[in-house]
């Protein structure tokens, strides 16, 4: 469990701004049926900070009953409070959800020791396996590898880290660290670029927002690795690189993603909540654009 492709899904709004649930089921069942290997809901890709508690809860029970078990369902339960992200964390543990990931909180910068506080009261409170969200551009705090050390050492249940850091060398550290202490401790790397990196370096895989609009280029990168056709997996890299251009174009990245989704046909998904917006009409050809070279889109002349 919790090895290759996680997709980080969006969440899938009606028109009036309202959690759209057959969609959102409709598409769930598309990411499984392109062999994803996990799903990260409500994650920064999935918009969690702009809705509520209640339809949170609300959204990951639905999601849970609707996967059934069919692959493992991650749901992101952090919040600025530690008695918020309690609530959440145990709300998904009593749906059945496979494991939390706890971003750590963000706005008010947080000492050292105050994140290993949050974090621990977390792990105390829940039975279910826990991801550390080390998201330090949004969250204003980079996790330590030493901290997240004395975190596993003292939570058994903490056995996952997802890293959105691009940064190779914090990867090679990263997976040295915390595979000394626990060979089994699952290390994901949230950089779409790094698939292929994280698996030779000895990490698990990667939470790819791109991975919403084009599962197949990541999925089909890491059943070459594992299969053994280590040149194929190269051979197929270029594809896949070209998927992370759409990063380039202006606008929040659950925007973009939504609009690339809606774009190549995966499914109308529809606008961000606010205050995040639609693409401008630039951005929006920008992104057409860069769909159309990374073949996603036919050209113009096909």
């Amino acid at each position: 469990m919790y090895r290759g492709v996680i997709t980080p899904s969006v969440t899938l709004f009606k028109d009036d701004g309202s959690v759209d649930l057959e969609r959102n089921r409709w598409f769930q069942d598309f990411l499984i049926e392109h062999g994803v290997d996990g799903l990260f809901i409500l994650g920064t890709t999935g918009e969690f900070m702009h809705m509520n508690l209640r339809e949170r809860e609300h959204f990951a029970q639905a999601t849970v009953e609707h996967v059934a078990g069919r692959l493992p369902v991650i749901v992101g339960a952090g919040s600025t409070s530690t008695a918020e992200t309690i609530r959440l964390s145990r709300h998904a543990q009593g749906i059945g959800a496979d494991a939390v990931a706890i971003i750590t909180p963000y706005f008010w910068a947080l000492s050292e020791r105050e994140v290993v506080g949050h974090l621990s009261a977390v792990a105390i409170a829940i039975d279910i396996p826990l991801f550390v969200y080390n998201y330090p551009a949004y969250s204003g705090h980079n996790i330590s590898d030493e901290t997240l050390a004395a975190l596993i050492r003292e939570h058994p249940n903490i056995i996952g880290v997802i890293d959105a850091i691009d940064s190779l060398e914090h990867l090679r550290r990263r997976v040295h660290t915390v595979k000394s202490i626990s060979p089994d401790f699952r290390v994901l790397a949230g950089s779409d670029p790094h698939l292929l990196t994280i698996l030779q370096i000895g990490g698990d895989g990667t939470v790819p927002a791109t991975s919403n609009f084009a599962p197949d280029r990541h999925t089909a990168v890491f059943r070459a690795y594992t299969q053994g056709e280590y040149a194929r997996a190269i051979d197929l890299l270029p594809d896949l690189f070209a998927c992370t251009n759409v990063y380039r174009v202006q606008g929040s990245f659950h925007s973009v993603t939504k609009e690339a989704m809606t774009m190549v046909g995966v499914c109308q998904a529809n606008a961000p909540r606010p205050p995040a917006l639609p693409l401008t009409a630039e951005a929006r050809a920008r992104l057409r654009e860069t769909l159309t070279r990374a073949d996603l889109l036919p050209s113009a002349e096909g």
